[in-house]
């Protein structure tokens, strides 16, 4: 008996069971838009690396993915990287990954390491913040 390998998890709000990951792919009208929320980190930077692999499944050549982070309120090392793997991957296939809007928590982050340019990021495009404690 053949199998038929499973579809990426469907375009709707999600989350892993600890509920620290959110995200919501949302189709546009030129490619996707996949908004991230809760934490971002070493525990669920797989589970992100599977969102996102999702979401660049959904486009096809040249579609491009935006990220919103505004809801992100920690990202560290782990999950920069992942993202940063995620536009690797997107380039392969002729995609263009961008972060259009970040916490202070990320966009601090992408501008102590300067990756935001690499990102597509400008500081700019950092949403405001509410309870963000760092100077």
């Amino acid at each position: 008996m053949n199998r038929s390998p499973a579809p990426p998890p469907p375009p709707s709000p999600g989350g892993g069971p600890d509920g620290r990951l959110r995200h919501r792919t949302e189709p546009t009208g030129s490619g996707t838009t996949l908004r991230l929320g809760g934490e971002i980190d070493l525990d669920n930077a797989d589970e992100l690396e599977t969102v996102l692999t999702a979401a660049l499944s959904l486009g096809g050549p040249g579609a491009p993915l935006t990220l919103d982070l505004s809801d992100v309120s920690f990202c560290d090392s782990t999950g920069l990287n992942t993202l940063l793997h995620a536009r690797l991957l997107a380039a392969a296939g002729k995609r263009r990954l961008s972060v259009v809007a970040a916490s202070a928590q990320v966009a601090r982050l992408l501008a102590h390491t300067r990756t935001g340019d690499i990102l597509g990021f400008t500081t700019s495009e950092v949403a405001p913040s509410g309870d963000d404690h760092a100077p």
